[in-house]
């Protein structure tokens, strides 16, 4: 599978001298860019000031058939929390010194050495698609179909929205609906077309070795069992209906992976194939939105390791302006952890370019002893002002 990501790489960068070649001619394909960046600002936190940039391009043609064929590619760069960049690590507090074992889904470890991550940088979309009257397909660095299809609660944020938070100033969160087992690892992926406000689809992972920046599945924290995932399979149903009378648009999705989790022999009793659901729903009315999301996972062991999350928020547009109120809660049986967050804020589209964001919130985590987890109890519940600054072009 490297030599399809580094076949799509090649295809990425001779499509520009291509395309000058046909514009010569009737200039058959179309191409767009995109490109961004987010500034996260702290005050109370631990980490101050964190950032993201995104370079993207896409480009693609209709042939005689009526089939559409392209390819799009997306890099970004981030500067998450040094210990929790990928939403995976050791959340603060729950280092320690006995054996450890991280969970196949979540990434999450208690008792694993600390590991701190700088500025990192990926390539985290390089696929070819065609899509025609009997679906879409697409072959290389992509999303699964369950987070593509993942129906998310409203949020005024972007990188800080709770349960799909980007960027982690406090370095404690534990909440997750994002429903991503494989982060941009290549994959085969195929969806419906969307029939009766319905659209289904697949998607075939044969190793997740790519450590995304959002989806870390590749990493293996010090002093923990490494694993990889292999063999990853995914599905999921996305309704979306838009009932006219009652001026609501109403959309849901339910979503289910699994993947075998490959490790040392010493380790092998321990993990068995990681299974992950998930379902959300939301209602976007004229200027309110409302929305719930849930997820569960075994984390791929044998032994009670069950992590469970879900989020719920509401937004109310003015114009330019929209505020909102979120709230999630998770709980991981593997570290003993439990954590919930909340934020309240105002967001503003300065221009069509620009976007910013205010608001208030609280992340909490707790530990939980237990006879399987003997480690003292202890609570951490950081709060403060958050600023969220988006431009786009």
């Amino acid at each position: 599978m490297k030599f399809v990501g580094i076949s799509l790489v090649t295809i990425l960068s001779v499509i520009p001298a291509a395309h000058a070649q046909w514009e010569d001619d009737w200039n058959p394909w179309e191409t767009e860019t995109e490109l961004g960046a987010t500034l996260v600002l702290a005050p109370d936190a631990d980490e101050q000031a964190l950032g993201l940039g995104w370079v993207g391009v896409s480009t693609n043609r209709i042939l005689e058939n009526g089939l559409e064929i392209g390819v799009s590619g997306r890099l970004e760069a981030q500067k998450d929390h040094p210990l929790r960049a990928g939403f995976s690590g050791v959340p603060g507090g729950a280092e320690g010194a006995q054996p450890a074992f991280q969970g196949a889904f979540t990434g999450l470890a208690y008792g694993a050495a600390l590991e701190e991550a700088d500025l990192r940088a990926e390539l985290e979309e390089a696929y070819v698609y065609v899509d025609g009257g009997y679906g879409e397909l697409r072959l290389g660095r992509d999303e699964g179909v369950a987070a593509r299809f993942q129906e998310n609660a409203p949020s005024v944020f972007n990188a800080l929205a709770l349960g799909r938070q980007a960027l982690d100033p406090t370095g404690i969160d534990i909440v997750t609906t994002r429903h991503d087992l494989t982060g941009p690892s290549a994959k085969l992926s195929y969806a419906t077309p969307r029939l009766i406000g319905i659209r289904a689809g697949v998607s075939f992972t044969p190793k997740a070795d790519v450590r995304g920046l959002d989806r870390d599945a590749d990493r293996n924290l010090p002093g923990a069992a490494p694993i990889t995932l292999v063999n990853a399979v995914e599905g999921s149903v996305n309704v979306s209906r838009l009932l006219r009378e009652q001026g609501v648009r109403l959309s849901a999705a339910l979503a289910a992976s699994t993947a075998e989790v490959d490790t040392p022999p010493y380790a092998a009793p321990v993990y068995d194939c990681v299974s992950t659901f998930s379902a959300g729903a939301r209602a976007e009315f004229e200027t309110i939105a409302l929305g719930f999301t849930w997820l569960q996972s075994d984390n791929g062991l044998t032994q009670s390791a069950d992590y469970e999350s879900w989020t719920a928020g509401v937004t109310k547009t003015f114009g330019k302006t929209q505020i909102g109120l979120e709230y999630g809660a998770a709980k991981d049986g593997l570290t003993a952890l439990e954590g919930d967050a909340w934020k309240i804020g105002i967001a503003h589209d300065v221009t069509k370019h620009a976007r910013f964001s205010l608001g208030y919130g609280e992340n909490s985590l707790d530990r939980v002893a237990s006879g399987a987890n003997p480690a003292p109890q202890w609570k951490n519940s950081p709060d403060g002002i958050v600023i969220e600054i988006t431009l786009l072009r």
